[in-house]
């Protein structure tokens, strides 16, 4: 995917016009014919597989007493962290984007773990957001091959 910059006159004009001509907004051109919206797509129903997965490990472990909250809480987690790496534009490795935002994004719900479990579990779950961010972004990028926009821009040449 790369950015395009063209003279758009169609309904961007009535939102940001600029010129007589039209406006120079760029247009984002998906080499393989799809949108960043796929991909975001992708990432969030993996994200809710995390989910499954970790409130499965959770609950079958004895860490957290299954509620419909918790359930809840765990599923929008790993929903959230799974829009957010698919919406991510960080220029980093398909890798290190999955496990920044995992932590990131983990790290704003693990405050759930520390007021009603405390201990070392707050400190265990940074490395697992970590974790299922990787799994989330490696099922996205590699599996079903939904490359970030923010790696696969190039400047289009004149």
């Amino acid at each position: 995917m790369w950015i395009e910059y063209s003279v758009v006159s169609d309904a961007a004009d009535a939102v940001c016009p600029t010129t007589e001509q039209g406006s120079s907004l760029p247009r984002i051109i998906h080499a393989e014919g799809t949108g960043p919206m796929k991909r975001i797509l992708v990432s969030t129903f993996f994200g809710l597989v995390a989910g499954a997965i970790c409130a499965t490990l959770l609950f079958s472990g004895g860490i957290l007493k299954y509620t419909a909250v918790t359930l809840a809480w765990v599923l929008l987690n790993r929903a959230v962290m799974g829009f957010a790496i698919g919406a991510s534009a960080l220029k980093l490795h398909w890798a290190w984007n999955g496990i920044v935002v995992g932590i990131v994004i983990g790290s704003i719900f693990s405050w759930f773990l520390y007021m009603n479990v405390g201990g070392a579990m707050p400190l265990a779950n940074f490395f697992v957001n970590g974790l299922f961010g990787l799994m989330i972004e490696f099922f996205t990028t590699v599996v079903f091959k939904q490359r970030s926009p923010a790696r696969a821009m190039r400047p289009a040449v004149a």
